[in-house]
């Protein structure tokens, strides 16, 4: 029986701190109930209730509309000519509401397609479209700048062979083939999407020996098994193709320059020493994916593996179908850049508090990312007027837009890259919005400490809602422009949203403007009123006296990780080490009371004074950064945070 790991179980200072609190309910605690100002002393409490009517005065309608107008009406992958204006547009929009604003120019290692390429080659020839059709219920959809289906680093290639269906792609899913007698060495696997990262199903096919993979979005999971296709309804049609990565890196960020920022001078990988895919990978809608499924004359796959065409799904194609998968991508470094507006705090300049959203789309991006990108830029306008007001929190607000998210949280990771010694001390917080306006029923996600504020925050927008423990989660996965921040410099993160919108048009071409306002709406509604929220979560961490994080809230977090863990290991047939979590608590006790003595000492002798205060905060901020190991994760040490990092 193998032992599991436990090398980050570690402590050092005022990590004790916060196993004390999950150790000793009764010790003392920096946050109590009370009323919602609680982290202001009264002085500021005058400014706090201006700087919040300025920003509820200023989210509208009229100016979320074009914002989205001015983000959504091109094509803006990024490293391409709309990619560009975006950036111009942004910088622009930025100045007129009387903010900082800069780029940080990059150069990226990103891909371009050149070809992808279906058919069928027997047992009759038949060409299978890539790309959708435009609508004529859709204007947008005509626009010539529209590209065909693309996965992002795909390997390249040409494969004729014969096909497997491989349900979603999940490990599970090729240990069942592989029960059942099925084949994967030098044939096409044909996979639906969902249940895992398309990143992952392309790399479980390779590492199977298949030749070359086929996504596509079967009509159970993201068409009519959900509800009306567009254009009359709002989800998927026979015709809609999801775009997106599949690079699977131990890191994000540009392939060749992890750890450090991708300028133009940065030092970089060689090419062939990056783990990209390397057989050919292209997404389908399940219009062209049916002329495979319905040609396929093998065993009748499991009962659980039927999508939702309407004929028996089969597990290989038989002696007579033959496929051809073609796949050319250009790869090299491409210009591209983030946007970063600023409002200076009045008296702490150097913390921040961040709010961002990334700018890059596979398409014009309504939904994906720029129903956030509305919300962030009404946030900010919020900001820039209370400051024409006369009333600035006392912190930095920054305003971030990223670049090249979609292709693996670039941006946002070359900016972490290239701040890390000062966000590791003076970064409060990252609020992230992408994809964040789509509907009306708020829910985030957020780092323990975090978590209690936003909860507060949204029960004041939202008091007839009942359910904010659960609909706000003390915890965050992975897939967006917080993992960086979160898993590299420990920052606490949150992600936010307005959902329940009837439909997606997720990475498809069709996430058009004309779509966004026929599904979500052309009011605003909800945007508008998550912006309000938004901006009230940051102008009290930007302005607070004693920053309204919460340590105690970790007890829980660590609490339901050591539960998974055990589960984990039983299932693993690994044991689960039970002493050696109990010697290591006992070590956290220990260390735990002198160092909270010491801290409450130091604040009892200065009397929360401007340097206590000072003091006070830094250690708040600090207690989130115990989770770090600068040795980094196994295998993946890009990723330093010991609690909480993306699933390898």
């Amino acid at each position: 029986m193998r032992s599991l790991d436990i090398g980050c179980f570690r402590t050092a200072g005022l990590a004790a701190a916060v196993l004390l609190m999950i150790l000793c309910p009764g010790a003392p605690g920096l946050a109590q109930e009370g009323e919602a100002l609680r982290h202001f002393y009264p002085e500021r409490r005058e400014s706090q209730a201006r700087l919040e009517a300025a920003l509820a005065s200023v989210p509208g309608a009229q100016s979320a509309r074009d914002h989205h107008d001015l983000l959504s009406s091109r094509p803006h992958v990024a490293g391409t000519p709309g990619d560009q204006a975006t950036i111009r547009a942004l910088v622009e929009a930025y100045r007129r509401i009387g903010l900082e604003v800069e780029t940080q120019d990059l150069r990226l290692y990103l891909p371009r397609p050149v070809r992808g390429e279906v058919e069928i080659v027997a047992p009759e020839p038949m060409v299978l479209t890539t790309r959708e059709e435009p609508l004529p219920e859709d204007p947008f959809t005509d626009h010539p700048d529209l590209e065909p289906g693309w996965l992002g680093y795909s390997g390249n290639g040409e494969v004729m062979t014969g096909v497997v269906y491989g349900n979603y792609g999940r490990e599970e899913d090729f240990r069942r083939l592989e029960e059942l007698g099925v084949g994967v060495e030098g044939k096409i696997v044909l996979m639906r999407y969902g249940k895992l990262f398309r990143g992952f199903k392309v790399a479980n096919a390779e590492a199977a020996g298949a030749a070359a993979a086929i996504l596509y979005s079967d009509p159970e999971d993201q068409g009519w098994g959900r509800g009306i296709p567009y254009p009359e309804g709002g989800w998927y049609n026979g015709q809609s193709i999801q775009r997106g990565s599949v690079a699977t890196l131990p890191y994000p960020g540009d392939p060749l320059t992890p750890g450090e920022p991708a300028t133009s001078e940065a030092a970089r990988r060689s090419p062939d020493r990056v783990p990209l895919p390397e057989i050919p990978a292209q997404p389908l809608g399940w219009d062209a994916a049916r002329e495979i499924l319905s040609r396929m004359e093998g065993p009748s796959v499991p009962d659980e593996w039927q999508g939702g065409l309407p004929f028996r799904y089969r597990l290989e194609g038989g002696a007579g179908l033959s496929v051809r998968v073609a796949v050319e991508q250009e790869l090299e470094l491409r210009r591209t850049a983030n946007v970063i507006a600023r409002l200076p705090g009045a008296e702490s300049p150097q913390e921040t508090v961040i709010v961002g959203c990334h700018h890059d789309a596979w398409s014009f991006g309504a939904s994906d990312p720029n129903s956030g990108s509305v919300v962030l830029f009404e946030v900010a306008r919020g900001f820039a007027e209370a400051a024409r007001r006369g009333v600035r929190p006392k912190r930095t607000l920054v305003f971030a837009h990223w670049a090249a998210e979609e292709l693996g949280l670039q941006g946002s990771t070359e900016w972490v890259e290239a701040h890390e010694t000062e966000l590791r001390n003076d970064a409060v917080a990252y609020l992230n919005l992408d994809m964040a306006g789509m509907g009306t029923r708020f829910g985030a996600a957020a780092s323990p400490s975090l978590a209690p504020l936003i909860r507060e925050v949204a029960g004041e927008f939202y008091p007839e809602r009942k359910d904010l423990e659960e609909a706000v989660r003390g915890t965050l996965g992975g897939g967006s422009d917080h993992v960086p921040f979160s898993s590299r410099v420990g920052v606490p993160v949150a992600s936010t949203g307005v959902w329940g919108s009837d439909g997606s048009a997720y990475h498809t071409n069709y996430d058009t403007l004309v779509w966004y306002r026929q599904v979500v709406g052309s009011d605003y509604r909800g945007p508008l009123q998550l912006a309000r929220l938004v901006g009230r979560v940051a102008a009290r961490l930007a302005n607070a006296d004693v920053l309204p994080l919460q340590p105690l809230a970790y007890g829980e977090a660590v609490g339901e990780a050591l539960a998974d863990l055990r589960s984990r290991a039983e299932e693993k047939g690994m044991e689960f080490p039970e002493d050696s979590l109990r010697s290591a608590m006992e070590l956290f006790r220990s260390e735990a009371v002198p160092t909270m003595d010491a801290l409450w000492e130091v604040i009892a002798e200065s009397g929360f004074t401007r340097e206590g205060l000072v003091g006070l905060n830094w250690e708040l901020r600090q207690m989130e950064r115990l989770w770090l190991d600068d040795e980094g994760l196994p295998e993946r040490p890009w990723y330093r945070n010991l609690l909480a990092s993306p699933d390898p």
